[in-house]
């Protein structure tokens, strides 16, 4: 089964770990268990997935989760979690692909909608080692972190099952 694999992108600062860190980890680590993926976590302030918990463990999150195979910690996206696809309400035409394009793909390979944290969204370099730009809108809305990291993997997973 090809999966939907969720990878979040730190945009906030690189040596210090911030709140809004272990909320965006609270928010997506079931987004990612519904739609039987992995989370990764890209250029975050940590050195371990270990570390990560000691961080979120006194929250109300569940961090069964986090402890399991499909939690991962990375400075950058290696290519077995599938397709690179960049989440921005601003794709490039040549890399655009449709939400129901990306169900298609689902098909044949597993793919990683990768989410940048907070307002910057995607820095340009990630956006161009992507193959694919996704907008969930497809009218070039942008939305909130939190909305995003549960409305697109969520709509894709869906659209998926449906076919």
């Amino acid at each position: 089964m090809h999966r939907i694999n969720l990878a979040l992108y730190n945009t906030y600062d690189k040596l210090r770990w911030h709140e809004a860190h272990k909320r965006a980890i609270a928010r997506a680590s079931p987004i990612a268990k519904a739609c039987e993926g992995n989370l990764i976590l890209l250029d975050f302030p940590v050195k371990s997935k270990e570390e990560v918990i000691e961080k979120v463990k006194d929250t109300t999150l569940d961090i069964t989760f986090l402890k399991g195979e499909k939690f991962h910690v990375m400075k950058a996206l290696p290519p077995q979690f599938g397709i690179a696809i960049a989440t921005t309400s601003k794709p490039k035409k040549e890399k655009s692909i449709s939400p129901n394009n990306v169900a298609r793909l689902l098909e044949k390979n597993s793919i990683c909608l990768i989410i940048g944290l907070g307002r910057k969204g995607l820095p340009k370099e990630i956006k161009d080692k992507a193959k694919y730009h996704l907008d969930i809108t497809m009218k070039g809305i942008p939305l909130e972190t939190c909305t995003a990291i549960g409305a697109i993997p969520l709509a894709i997973y869906h659209l998926r099952r449906r076919k």
